[in-house]
């Protein structure tokens, strides 16, 4: 027969061993979940990045005119017509965002399009979930041209002429 002392350390040590996963599990929820902290200010000052560089022209896109308005496809609700003038569109659930999006797969800053010289192009600003141009990920700015379909979160992005 074993001592009452050991089944009291055991069943101790087993609950000790379960608040430990409870807690492990917890944590790196609330990691994945959160917005990524901003960066902290060091005493040396970083070289400033450059701005980043839309893509080489490809052959979908050479000899075609630039996009003048893009579709916004809600899940509820009517499609939002956005004109492309010369000001930047940004996607996200941030206020600050030109489209704002209630989409849990969105990030707060998602991704914009702007202009690069004579035509468009769309960029993912960091997000989670990616960004993407006709169903392919956006892993560098890359221009978008009418008949494009930009995927961000549950959204559908129409570009049209």
């Amino acid at each position: 027969m074993v001592p009452p002392i050991v089944l009291v350390v055991l069943q101790g040590l087993f609950l000790l061993l379960l608040y430990l996963f409870v807690a492990r599990v917890a944590r790196a929820i609330l990691r994945d979940t959160r917005a990524p902290a901003p960066a902290r200010a060091s005493s040396v000052r970083a070289a400033p990045r450059p701005a980043p560089r839309p893509s080489a022209p490809t052959d979908r896109n050479v000899g075609k005119s630039p996009p003048r308005e893009l579709v916004v496809h809600l899940a509820e609700g009517r499609p939002r017509v956005l004109p492309l003038n010369d000001s930047e569109i940004r996607f996200g659930r941030d206020e600050g965002c030109t489209v704002q999006l209630s989409d849990p797969y969105v990030s707060e800053r998602h991704a914009r399009v702007y202009r690069a010289g004579d035509g468009w192009v769309i960029a993912d600003m960091g997000s989670t979930n990616g960004t993407y141009l006709n169903r392919a990920k956006v892993t560098a700015p890359a221009p978008i041209v009418p008949g494009d379909q930009l995927g961000i979160g549950k959204t559908v992005v129409e570009v049209r002429k």
